[in-house]
């Protein structure tokens, strides 16, 4: 339990610091919307966004497959794909990754 406490204060800390307007926090909100967790364990969500972070080019495709896995393409889900405004999937990763390397943590 005490690691969990840890574990989320870290990801608090890390949530306040991204910019409000930034296409983090516009993954991030993405990835909130979606109902994957309800019937994937831990150990899936981590395998399927550390192939994001490999292969980050495939974004579009792993949008579509997150979306896809519980076969309920939610409203809440649809919002936050658009709201991500991809319209180049490797400007919006490169500017991404800039955006987590200029974080001040």
């Amino acid at each position: 339990m005490q690691e969990n406490k840890f574990m989320l204060s870290q990801v608090m800390a890390f949530l306040m610091a991204v910019p409000p307007e930034s296409n983090l926090k516009k993954l991030l909100s993405f990835c909130l919307a979606t109902k994957v967790r309800e019937n994937k364990s831990g150990t899936e969500i981590l395998k399927l966004t550390g192939d994001l972070m490999e292969n980050p080019s495939n974004l579009a495709y792993w949008t579509q497959e997150v979306m896809g896995l519980d076969l309920d393409y939610t409203t809440e889900e649809w919002k936050a794909l658009g709201e991500m405004g991809i319209k180049d999937t490797h400007d919006f990763m490169n500017t991404l990754f800039q955006e987590l390397g200029d974080l001040n943590l």
